[in-house]
């Protein structure tokens, strides 16, 4: 699979943009709605072995035949023993439909720091996963495509929701990327927002992504822009969503595929 390398000029009227300043909200997701797997068919989510059985641990995106994208926090313990990863696609619900892989390799990237989540990016190698209506891979943006602040971005996954259980159901939340200057003012006590990280909210009530969304998609106009990282609570407007800003990772994300084209990871 090719990627697109040329910077793409994305024409969206920048939306204003002020942290709240209203009391802490419940630190749970999404106030997002259920959404078909066939609406986000790019979605896919990790389960690790536990005991006899497999559990979700986190979101992935699908990228190509053999590969998907998560945060490297979420596969950083399985690098030499990959076999205790499986790859779930193509259903709207947590536990049940959809077809199952195996993981043969987790790519790290090289400079992922688990202190600061700096480089929270991780390429797994799968069997070969076969594409329908309701498995496909996603666009990944542009090396060094720039977001305008204030645009409406999708994010999605299978983790905790605002009643703080873990959704059966797949689902989605509309969110606004957030200016870089108010992310950093947000966590300035907290933690430190670097140009290799963008930043999302949604508010009335708040949407964010939570617990077992790591890892999972941060979608706009169509393309790949983002992956689920951290940030303080879920859905608390004062404190935006943190992603790994995939942009900074176009070419390197290429890099590993080309390899898996070629049979040399």
């Amino acid at each position: 699979m090719k990627i697109l390398f040329a910077i793409l000029f994305f024409i969206l009227t920048p939306g204003d943009y002020t942290l709240a300043s209203s009391s802490l909200t419940s630190p749970r997701i999404i106030n997002g709605v259920d959404v078909d797997i066939s609406r986000v068919p790019y979605q896919a989510a990790l389960r690790r072995r536990v005991a006899e059985a497999w559990s979700h641990s986190c979101g992935a995106v699908v990228v190509h035949s053999r590969a998907v994208l998560t945060a490297a926090h979420c596969v950083l313990a399985y690098k030499q023993n990959p076999d205790n990863l499986r790859v779930l696609v193509g259903t709207s619900y947590r536990s049940s439909g959809g077809s199952t892989y195996a993981v043969t390799k987790v790519e790290v990237h090289k400079d992922y720091s688990s202190t600061s989540l700096n480089n929270d990016i991780a390429v797994l190698q799968t069997s070969f996963i076969v594409f329908s209506d309701k498995v496909l891979p996603i666009k990944i943006i542009p090396y060094g495509a720039f977001i305008p602040d204030g645009s409406q971005a999708i994010v999605s996954g299978y983790g905790v929701t605002e009643s703080a259980t873990a959704s059966r159901t797949l689902r989605s939340a509309t969110v606004n990327i957030v200016p870089q200057s108010a992310c950093l003012r947000a966590y300035l006590s907290i933690a430190t927002v670097t140009s290799e990280m963008i930043c999302a909210v949604g508010a009335n009530p708040g949407k964010d992504a939570c617990q077992g969304d790591s890892g999972g998609p941060l979608v706009y106009n169509g393309y790949l822009i983002g992956l689920v990282s951290w940030g303080e609570g879920c859905a608390d407007v004062r404190y935006p969503g943190v992603y790994t800003r995939v942009s900074v990772y176009t070419k390197w994300i290429q890099e590993v595929l080309d390899k898996i084209d070629k049979n040399t990871v």
